[in-house]
Parts: structure tokens; sequence; C-alpha cells
């Protein structure tokens, strides 16, 4: 019945997979693994087939798994939203509205009947892997850093990892969620978690958390006024959901990056009596000063790299490009350097931001030396 459906989503996805920063990026491996999820439960002629070539691009993928990187358009986003509202029937009207709250109380009665906090023999904790620090397990207080992955480093160096019990980064708001939940509530002194740091641009992980919270899921998992393109709970039982939502209080901080008020903010959750009004101290934004640090150490990209040349007879910036065993791959003619570094990014022969920096710093230069009309020799500057 629905052959045509998982053909098209693994043609899709087969053709996204081939793009060199999507292949490793745990946004195309979560669909993955949510689709195999979808797969297992559908008898198809040839689901079982597609499963079990898709649990290959799986396996080959996480080898080199590497965090979102923030992309404007997440290219598996669409293709899994199709094949999840022919599959599953998922409407928007049901996503808005949501046919029942399976988070909130409903009985008035307050805390009295909330169910107890997950008891469990945990042998290892946190259950889950993923990309945090463990701290002071008992603490009251788990940190999630969203996709601020140095403020994580520098909670660790200015030593509140001991005031904490985790903290780690979020950035897909599916499975990553499921993630972050599923260690919160299997560490019963867990009872604070705070959101800070930069949201992710296209999932917007911390955004669905705080929607958790507020309005719960609707009827086919999906977490009611999420408003990232995938925000679905297929793997969390009924159990740990009551427990995130009846025993954790989530603190809103996104967009906090300033480690003195996130300070102040942990102890005063870790200095909270339960049972009393917790009131956090008001925020006052502040931007963060940096001092500008000097490269002391140049790690290739595993895609490659570049020589830049400028071609005085077509007034052209030359750019090529060669693989790190030193073959040329692709060359890329412009006359700017803004659409020599884009058409780089757009054809996947850029994994490093860094380098992105270098190859805008070093066209820029080559397309100055072209107006001017002077010699330009990469990695020297400009006489």
């Amino acid at each position: 019945m629905f052959e045509d459906e998982i053909t098209k989503a693994w043609e899709q996805l087969n053709e996204i997979r081939q793009i060199k920063k999507c292949s490793s990026c745990e946004c195309l491996l979560d669909t993955l693994e949510a689709i195999m999820g979808d797969l297992e439960d559908i008898d198809g002629s040839n689901a079982k087939d597609v499963r079990e070539e898709m649990l290959e691009w799986f396996e080959a993928g996480n080898i080199n798994r590497h965090l979102c990187l923030g992309c404007e358009t997440c290219l598996p986003i669409e293709p899994y939203n199709q094949f999840s509202k022919l599959i599953s029937g998922i409407s928007t009207l049901v996503q808005e509205q949501g046919l029942f709250n399976m988070l909130g109380s409903s009985c008035g009665c307050g805390h009295s009947c909330e169910p107890e906090p997950i008891k469990q023999t945990i042998k290892k904790w946190p259950v889950v892997e993923g990309n945090y620090q463990v701290g002071r397990q008992n603490s009251k207080v788990a940190v999630c850093t969203l996709t601020d992955f140095d403020l994580l480093e520098e909670i660790k160096d200015v030593g509140l990892l001991e005031q904490v019990a985790i903290v780690g980064t979020l950035t897909t708001e599916n499975l990553g969620i499921e993630r972050l939940i599923r260690n919160i509530v299997t560490n019963p002194s867990i009872r604070y978690l705070i959101l800070c740091g930069k949201d992710s641009r296209g999932h917007k992980a911390g955004q669905a958390v705080l929607a958790l919270k507020s309005k719960g899921i609707g009827e086919q998992r999906q977490i009611i006024g999420a408003v990232g393109p995938r925000p679905i709970l297929k793997n969390l039982s009924q159990e740990e959901l009551n427990a995130f939502n009846s025993y954790v209080t989530v603190i809103d901080e996104i967009g906090t990056n300033d480690i003195n008020r996130l300070k102040e903010v942990i102890n005063t959750c870790n200095a909270q009596t339960e049972g009393l009004e917790l009131i956090i101290p008001p925020k006052v934004h502040l931007p963060k000063t940096v001092e500008a640090e000097k490269t002391t150490k140049w790690e290739p990209d595993p895609e490659g790299f570049f020589l830049v040349l400028i071609d005085s007879d077509s007034k052209k910036v030359v750019c090529e490009h060669y693989t790190n065993d030193h073959v040329l791959n692709e060359v890329i003619r412009g006359d700017k350097a803004s659409d020599i570094v884009n058409t780089a990014i757009k054809r996947g022969l850029l994994s490093r931001l860094d380098h992105a920096a270098y190859l805008g710093r070093e066209s820029a230069k080559a397309e100055t030396a072209l107006l001017l009309k002077i010699k330009y020799v990469q990695d020297e500057e400009l006489k």
C-alpha cells in the first residue's frame, strides 16, 4: 500500500546522503533512525529491503557522526515530513489543536496524585550516550547549552561542573529531546533543567522543550506548539513523560552565555528549599565580550584544500579544490569572493568553519588584486 511513498523517501534520502556535509550529520542519521522505526510497523513489499539499506547508510554515517551544522535549510526534514504525514496521517490541524494533552493534569488536585519519580537501579548513568559532561550526580541541576559547544567547555573550565549533575548540548527537536529527557528522569536528584546558549537555527530544540512543558504532546506524539520541522517523540514512555513534566522545572535562559549569570541561576536552584516557589533573579542582557584568539594550529579539512588564483585575462577568481590526496577535484571560477565561497559551501567542499573563513579571506584578496591590477599570491599580503 505504501510502496510508492517508501520508494520516494528512499530516493530523496539517498540523494541527500551523497552530499558530504550531510552523510554523517546527526540530522540525517536521526531521520534515518526515525524512518527505520516507522518501517518496522509497515507491511510493504519493499519496506524490509529499504530498512536494511537505510541501516547500512546509518552505520556508515555513524562512524564519523557530527553534530548539526545549523544549515539554514535542513535537507532531510522535508522527505521525512512527507513520509510521516503519508504513513502516519499527521495533519496540521492535529498538531495545532492537539486532541489531548498527555502531560497535563486535569483532575485539579494539584500534585497529590502525580506519579512517583522513576525508581530503578541504574548501574550506569547517564543511561544514553551523548555530547555531555557529568558533574556531581546528586545535584538538583542539569544544564543544556543547546548548540553552544564553547559554553559547555566554559562551564567545565570555571568549575561549575561540580555544581550540576550534567551539562550537555541539544540540537534536534525529536531524538535529541528524547535522549535529554531519558537521562534526566533516570536521575532522581535532578529537579531543574536550565536551557541556555544559542538555540538551533532550524530545529529550535530549546523552544520545543519549552512547548513540551507548557502544552504537552498531541495524539500523534508531536509536541504541540513546537516550531521545529519534526517535533515528534516516538520513543518515550508515558511514565518518562509524566516524570519529566511533574518533577523537573525548566528554566528558560535561552540566549544566555554569560557565565556569571549562569552561576547565579545554578546557585539559586541548588539552594532552593523544596516546596517553596523558585524565584530566579531577573535577567539583564549584556553582550559577551571576548578577546580574539590568534590561530595557533591549522587543522586540515576532511573535504580537502583550495588553491586560489587569478585569471587576469578573463578577470576571474579561480579556486581549485583538491582532495587530501592532492587530486584536483573541482574548479570554481567567479567574479566575486562571495560567489566563490557560497558555491564551495553548496557543493559540500567545506566542512570546517575556519576553512570557510580562510577561503573567504583569500578569495576577497584575489578579487581586490584583480580590481587594482596587482599581483596576488595565496597566503601573502597584497602589495
